[in-house]
């Protein structure tokens, strides 16, 4: 997920610098990344567009609005001053006169104002260039612009420059709608809880700030408990005082081991600092994290956050659906499955009453029955409808890529591996379902791996060592016959036997000829639609033809031949219409054209992994044509290890791409004019990169 970005625009470099010092202090770069500008660059350098422009004050909105993109949104930053660098006023005696000194009135009185809501007990007189002020004031207070204070000023107390409010930065993370800033108030606050020791003894207000404190600590979401050097509570928010049912008031100033639970306080005790621990407690499971307060070598006293494991986990589980939901989603139920025979409708009675559960179902069945159908109709009637559907299948990715697409990695676990890792399919399906499609094709270290979650739930990442619990559904399909390739030695049996809970088992086309028709007549009405083309309809000749051809495609098959009828024919569609009855001669594309379509189709077999191979079998073919088990042997001899299944997939995109030429029966394949011309170009491409 790209990260938002945000553009201060000030009048001085120093403020830019502590905004950029604050925003490092507080971790915002993990969410929001920032630039900073003074006004003077604004000709010289633009404004993203789209960014969200944070100007300093109020005065300078007038100079910066001309540059601001359209689709950039302004807003004004509230400024608070730097309480960690407030000591020096401390040593200034109650009711003198102090001058406040700023560059402009305005940025002079909001910092007098904010000195006296933060209890500051002396008398403050606003100041910048060119304004009056009593002429007995000898002391000045300036957050960062000493430069401005008058000549005769006995003594300055700079107190640093002025931050931004956390109620802007609270305006940010919610114009970027990120839930992330408990993450923010949460080092403000242990900020704030050290400044509140330090200060203790010297602050004569502080009553104030510690009502800040404490508004700012019961925002997050986090139990929160402040304890001192001798383990007396010295601060605990509301969430703490829920979880923990005690009485708020009356524990502040008291000894933990007297008023926490005393099963709680020893889990306290045995708590590792800056460990985040699972600890277990009054029947539920808690994250907890201790953290020591040291300030200048001294040990001050410990923090301690926790929080339920539940609440972290749905966090969880609402990121990854945020971030990775598009695309996740099963678009099919059961009446998008088309069918009015008696072996069809047993198959969706069936399959109704097995998506109640969550036991891993098998599809069964050759290759166009409809097995991913049937699988994201199972999900969307099952009570994991709203989570995630993952869809995988083991013919269409190399060997090299699949762990890692399915269990993913973490960073550094090989080379060119993702900064940061990478999340793989079966933690994507958390709270969902998972669809193994072509499940024979799976190499016997992947069947390995699929054995260990299908008993465990449990996955771990390639190139690490924690372990995943997954919480997922698994529908497995295969056109293969699993028992013969377990008596083979090419499929587990165990494996098998965790797969084959429910199994179902789809009829071909060929067993359901009845449904033919009916078919026939949903996709006309479909491509029609899609193609906003008036209706066309089926001969009796040429429906007759559909009835009788076998169908080795099933209804994916049929589906093609319908959608191809809806491109060419007018009003009827008759027997020399249909494709499989006909030859179609290729008809031969320019040079350029080809060139193109060339570099297009080696991209895709690129991401997918397997260009290699898809060379490796235009060469065979090239040396004369043959079928496929010939040409499996062939493939494995050259040290390809691909299963038939996956020779099978590959063929057919490379006759969809027309590359190949597909006889019938034991005619075998043969390489095209068109596959000719991709190899050439090939070969060019790889010449070009040598040299």
């Amino acid at each position: 997920m790209d990260k938002k970005s945000i553009i201060f625009i000030a009048r001085m470099d120093e403020f830019l610098q502590s905004v950029v010092s604050q925003y490092h202090e507080l971790g915002i770069g993990d969410d929001i990344h920032v630039e900073a500008m003074r006004v003077d660059q604004l000709p010289l350098r633009p404004i993203t567009p789209g960014a969200l422009v944070i100007v300093s004050t109020k005065s300078i909105v007038p100079l910066v609005q001309p540059y601001v993109p359209k689709e950039s949104s302004i807003i004004i930053a509230k400024r608070m001053l730097p309480y960690h660098n407030l000591r020096g006023m401390l040593e200034i005696p109650k009711g003198v006169k102090v001058l406040l000194v700023s560059d402009t009135k305005e940025t002079a009185e909001e910092n007098v104002e904010l000195l006296r809501a933060s209890g500051m007990d002396f008398e403050l007189y606003p100041y910048y260039p060119g304004a009056d002020y009593p002429p007995d004031i000898e002391i000045a207070v300036t957050p960062g612009e000493a430069e401005h204070v008058p000549p005769h000023i006995r003594k300055v107390v700079d107190i640093g420059y002025r931050v931004i409010d956390l109620s802007t930065w609270l305006a940010i993370y919610s114009h970027f709608k990120n839930g992330n800033f408990q993450k923010v108030t949460a080092r403000a606050m242990q900020s704030l809880v050290d400044i509140t020791k330090e200060l203790n003894n010297e602050i004569q207000h502080a009553h104030l700030l510690s009502k800040y404190l404490e508004a700012i600590v019961n925002r997050i979401e986090d139990a929160v408990i402040a304890m001192d050097e001798k383990e007396n509570i010295r601060f605990v928010n509301q969430k703490a005082i829920d979880t923990l049912q005690m009485e708020g008031n009356e524990v502040v100033g008291e000894r933990a081991s007297n008023c926490l639970p005393a099963n709680f306080y020893q889990l306290i005790r045995q708590c590792e600092e800056n460990k985040d621990v699972l600890v277990d407690w009054a029947n539920k499971t808690y994250f907890f994290r201790k953290m020591h307060i040291v300030m200048e070598g001294s040990f001050l006293g410990s923090l301690l956050l926790f929080r339920q494991a539940a609440e972290i986990e749905k966090l969880e589980h609402d990121y990854r659906m945020r971030l990775y939901s598009k695309g996740l989603v099963a678009k099919y139920q059961f009446d998008d499955f088309y069918g009015e025979s008696a072996p069809v409708q047993k198959v969706i009675q069936i399959a109704r009453k097995i998506a109640r559960s969550n036991s891993t179902v098998l599809l069964l069945g050759e290759t166009g029955t409809g097995k991913e159908l049937l699988a994201q109709a199972i999900h969307n009637a099952s009570p994991r409808k709203r989570e995630p559907f993952v869809g995988v299948n083991f013919a269409a990715i190399s060997e090299s890529l699949l762990e890692s697409e399915l269990f993913g990695y973490e960073e550094g676990a090989f080379t060119g591996a993702r900064k940061g890792g990478h999340i793989g399919w079966f933690e994507l399906a958390h709270k969902g379902t998972i669809f193994l499609d072509e499940i024979g094709d799976a190499s016997a270290a992947i069947q390995n791996r699929l054995l260990r979650v299908l008993q465990e739930r449990q996955i771990m990442r390639v190139g690490g060592s924690k372990i995943i619990p997954t919480d997922i559904r698994v529908i497995a399909a295969t056109n293969q016959d699993l028992q013969r390739m377990i008596a083979e030695g090419d499929f587990r049996a165990d494996l098998y036997y965790r797969l084959n809970i429910l199994p179902i088992h789809l009829p071909p086309l060929r067993n359901r000829r009845e449904d033919i028709p009916w078919l026939a007549h949903q996709f006309m009405k479909k491509y029609a639609y899609d193609l906003r083309r008036p209706p066309f309809t089926l001969t009796n000749e040429a429906m007759r033809a559909l009835h009788e051809y076998d169908w080795p495609g099933n209804i994916r098959e049929l589906e093609n031949v319908i959608e191809y009828l809806a491109h060419v024919v007018e009003d009827e569609a008759y027997p020399y219409h249909l494709p499989f009855l006909r030859e179609i001669p290729e008809a031969p594309l320019p040079v350029d054209g080809l060139n193109n379509e060339c570099e297009i189709m080696v991209t895709a077999y690129r991401k997918r992994g397997f260009l290699d191979e898809i060379t490796a079998i235009l060469q065979e073919l090239g040396h004369g044509g043959g079928g496929r088990y010939t040409l499996l042997a062939q493939m494995q001899e050259k040290g390809h290890a691909v299963t038939l299944q996956q020779l099978r997939y590959r063929l057919k995109l490379l006759q969809q791409d027309e590359l190949i030429q597909v006889g019938k029966g034991r005619q075998g394949s043969q390489i095209s004019s068109k596959g000719e011309s991709f190899l050439a170009f090939l070969h060019r491409m790889k010449a070009g990169e040598r040299s």
